[in-house]
């Protein structure tokens, strides 16, 4: 498995968060109140997974290997770190938002933040890690799936594994899937 794989596969969990978020936002709209325990839920989803081990595997193992491999990777590495720093004052927007109970600008900087993510997602998915594919030798792309793979403790697969139980007990109760 490419290094590029391993990260593709855990955009596929941060989609349905934003899946979710979408469908709460929708929610939200419609009746003007906040089930703020589910709010929270992807709110933290998204923080703990989406930054704290996906952004940060990004960070700090893909994209060195990348500007390593050929410096001409600068800009668009840059680029795309500076949307994870854009993607995390959203979330953090988010969170003031719902404790203010400001449901009408929640709502505009959820669908703000998962439009953007997801055109982050099919940046990386479909240029970036395309560029990875043929930059990186065979060895390089080994030692960068190693350190992924090496990246989360048992303790985080452990916290992920309930994370992506609540994550599908939500899609459950707003998507019905």
């Amino acid at each position: 498995m490419k290094s590029t794989d391993l990260l593709t596969q855990e955009h596929k969990l941060i989609l349905r968060a934003l899946d979710v978020l979408d469908a709460v936002a929708d929610s939200m709209e419609s009746t003007g109140t906040a089930d703020q325990a589910d709010v929270d839920k992807v709110l933290n989803f998204l923080r703990w997974f989406a930054d704290a081990h996906h952004q940060a595997k990004e960070e700090t193992i893909l994209f060195p290997a990348l500007k390593r491999a050929a410096a001409s990777q600068d800009r668009p590495v840059e680029h795309l770190s500076k949307e994870h720093e854009q993607e995390r004052a959203f979330v953090e927007d988010l969170e003031t938002n719902l404790r203010l109970a400001k449901f009408s600008d929640f709502v505009s900087r959820a669908k703000r933040l998962t439009s953007s993510l997801r055109n982050h997602i099919y940046k990386e998915d479909r240029i970036l890690f395309a560029i990875a594919d043929e930059l990186l030798s065979s060895a390089e792309d080994d030692a960068a799936f190693e350190r992924l793979s090496h990246f989360d403790t048992a303790l985080d697969k452990q916290d992920l594994d309930e994370r992506l139980k609540e994550l599908h007990s939500l899609e459950w109760k707003y998507l019905r899937r």
